[in-house]
């Protein structure tokens, strides 16, 4: 959750975004943070249930989410930005304010998007009983904390190139794209299972 969640990465865009309202920075991160929450814990708690009510098999919905988890890491990876299916490119550009913007396309889905859904959902039904619940809320619980952490050092500290910037993208891309085959392979495993 952490890897896709980033708030390394994020925390320089969002710097980006708010360079011209810093003193909003804290408001907006409490923003952010309280969407995510939401979004997530919502996902951990209920994504599995609300699955089973639309017929949808949670191994094929593995596979569909861990193809969508590498794409957005390949897109990463060689594109240097982050993916458009979280907002990517929405979130580059710099807006008059930063204020019309932070829950969507900011919190969702650039923060809490497809990824990040998909991995909690797959976490939480990773078992058959309440384990997997458990793993997944400690999991969304410690990438909510760091959220504001990682948003606020960074916009206070942090002053990378551009260059850093893509590095530090493209390495994030890795990991990203890594996870989505693991939950691709999982699926798979899962749906034969069945």
């Amino acid at each position: 959750m952490v890897v896709i969640n980033d708030p390394i990465t994020r925390g320089i865009f969002f710097r980006q975004l708010t360079a011209d309202e810093p003193e909003r920075r804290v408001e907006f991160v409490r923003r952010i943070t309280i969407a995510v929450a939401i979004t997530l814990f919502g996902a951990a708690l209920i994504g599995k249930e609300l699955l089973d009510v639309m017929g949808i098999n949670l191994g094929a919905f593995g596979i569909a989410g861990g193809i969508i988890v590498t794409l957005m890491g390949f897109e990463m990876l060689f594109g240097g930005e982050p993916s458009r299916a979280q907002g990517g490119k929405e979130s580059r550009e710099v807006p008059e304010s930063f204020d019309g913007s932070v829950i969507v396309p900011y919190a969702i889905p650039f923060v809490a998007g497809p990824g990040a859904i998909t991995t909690v959902i797959t976490i939480s039904s990773s078992t058959s009983d309440s384990t997997g619940t458990i793993a997944a809320l400690i999991a969304v619980a410690i990438a909510v904390i760091l959220l504001p952490i990682g948003h606020l050092l960074v916009s206070k500290h942090l002053n990378l190139s551009e260059q850093a910037e893509q590095i530090a993208t493209k390495i994030g891309g890795l990991l990203i794209a890594t996870i989505g085959i693991q939950l691709m392979l999982g699926g798979n495993t899962r749906y034969f299972e069945l």
